[in-house]
C-alpha cells in the first residue's frame, strides 16, 4: 500500500472517531429546573434516538469522492486515487450525516422538554 492511501485510511479513522465523541444535549434552562426535569430529559432523550441515519451521505460522499479521487491522481494512479477518495469521501459524508442527525436529535429533546413545560431557552 502506498504511502498516500495510508495517511487516507489514517485520516479516515481519526475522523470516525472524531465524529462519534459528543457528549448528548444539555438543554440550557431559564431559571430552575423543575422537579422533574432529569426524567423528562431521560424521556426526551430516547423519543430522539428514534431519529436515524439512511446512510445516504457515506454513500453519496464515497461516490463523490472516488471521482475526485480518481480525476486528481497521476494517470498511473488511477485507481489508487479514486479509492482514497472513496474512503475519505465516504468518512467525510458518514461524519456530515452524522451531525445532521445529532442536530436532528438536539431539536427534538428542545421541543420536547419544552412541551413537558420546562423553559428551555437553548
Amino acid at each position: 500500500m502506498k504511502p498516500n492511501l495510508k495517511i487516507c485510511f489514517a485520516l479516515a479513522g481519526l475522523m470516525t472517531v472524531a465524529a462519534c465523541s459528543d457528549d448528548p444535549y444539555a438543554p440550557i434552562v431559564d431559571g430552575p429546573q423543575g422537579v422533574n426535569f432529569q426524567q423528562d430529559l431521560a424521556s426526551c432523550r430516547q423519543v430522539a434516538q428514534q431519529k436515524k441515519s439512511t446512510n445516504k451521505g457515506r454513500n453519496g460522499g464515497a461516490v463523490l469522492g472516488g471521482l475526485v479521487g480518481a480525476a486528481e491522481a497521476d494517470s498511473g494512479d488511477a485507481l489508487e486515487g479514486a479509492i482514497a477518495g472513496a474512503v475519505v469521501g465516504g468518512v467525510l459524508g458518514s461524519a456530515g450525516e452524522n451531525e445532521d442527525v445529532e442536530d436532528a436529535r438536539d431539536k427534538i429533546v428542545f421541543n420536547c422538554m419544552r412541551g413537558r413545560g420546562h423553559n428551555v431557552v437553548g
